[in-house]
C-alpha cells in the first residue's frame, strides 16, 4: 500500500462531500482524508497502484486544484 499526499484548494465541508463519490467508487483508494486546517489543505491518500496523476486528475475533475507535495 502506498501513502500520497498531496496540496489542494479543498477548503469546506461541501468541497469534501464533492470529491467524496470519485474518491470511493474507485477500489484501489482504501482510505483517505484532507486535512482543511492545513495551509496546503492536504489530501492524503492510502491506496494500492495508483499513480499520482490519477488522483489529480480525479481532484481537477470535481473542480479543485491539486499537486502533489514530495519530500
Amino acid at each position: 500500500m502506498e501513502i500520497l499526499v498531496f496540496k489542494t484548494n479543498i477548503l469546506q465541508e461541501d468541497d469534501v462531500e464533492k470529491v467524496t463519490f470519485m474518491m470511493n467508487e474507485d477500489v484501489r483508494i482504501k482510505r483517505w482524508t484532507v486535512d482543511r486546517e492545513d495551509c496546503d489543505k492536504v489530501l492524503r491518500v492510502e491506496a494500492n497502484e495508483v499513480l499520482p496523476d490519477e488522483i489529480i486528475n480525479l481532484i481537477k475533475q470535481a473542480g479543485y486544484a491539486c499537486e502533489e507535495l514530495t519530500n
